[in-house]
């Protein structure tokens, strides 16, 4: 589908420019962004093409943090996040890391220490080429059982009432970060007990080639 749209949309160079997008914060469903052949991303996003799948946010004590869903042909899903009004600083990329994963890379008892009253430290026990470009080699525990609120709708430029919107879906979250604070782990834990795990890359805004309206409006 991916394919498609890119071929429909960008086959015809010549063809009305539409809607303008100056930065991550302008993406709507359905529009398509490129990124850099940079050295800051992991090598499986560089130069690839994703499609806005889906618009959320997290929502902490400092304030509101959009997500994008971004699916792409080879790389599948991943997620853009940034702080709301600060789209053009820092960008964090993340990925879902599957149960299986998070114990062949850490190993049950390491990871089970961002649970314990001290701040863990973890170390890659196994590096799995599968997330080349993705890890650090040890992580500092930086966040413990922090709250947050998932809103599953686009929230920018929305006045929000502190984690009070009955749409919202509370979480714990659990981070820790590489000591250049360029890679980073993130736990979710949801009220229903789900535990979600992701790695997360931070890159600058830069790292984004190009970005085009999917509609001709």
């Amino acid at each position: 589908m991916l394919k498609k749209l890119f071929r429909a949309r960008f086959g015809d160079r010549s063809a009305p420019a539409g809607r303008q997008l100056a930065g991550v914060a302008d993406l709507q469903l359905g529009d398509l962004l490129t990124f850099k052949h940079r050295l800051a991303l992991p090598p499986s996003i560089q130069g690839e093409t994703f499609e806005v799948a889906r618009i959320g946010a997290y929502e902490y004590e400092d304030g509101l943090h959009p997500q994008l869903a971004l699916e792409g042909t080879a790389a599948g899903r991943i997620y853009l996040g940034y702080k709301d009004g600060d789209s053009n600083g820092e960008l964090c990329l993340s990925r879902d890391l599957p149960r299986k994963d998070v114990l062949r890379l850490f190993g049950e008892e390491a990871f089970g220490a961002l649970w314990e009253e001290d701040f863990a430290e973890l170390a890659v026990a196994e590096a799995l080429a599968d997330y080349d470009g993705w890890l650090g080699e040890r992580y500092a525990q930086t966040r413990k059982d922090a709250e947050g609120y998932f809103h599953d709708r686009d929230c920018r430029g929305k006045r929000m009432s502190q984690f009070a919107d009955d749409d919202a879906d509370e979480l714990r979250v659990y981070e820790c970060e590489d000591a250049d604070g360029r890679f980073g782990l993130t736990v979710e834990v949801w009220g229903d007990g789900t535990t979600d795990v992701s790695l997360d890359v931070h890159c600058p805004a830069d790292v984004v080639e190009s970005m085009w309206p999917g509609d001709a409006k």
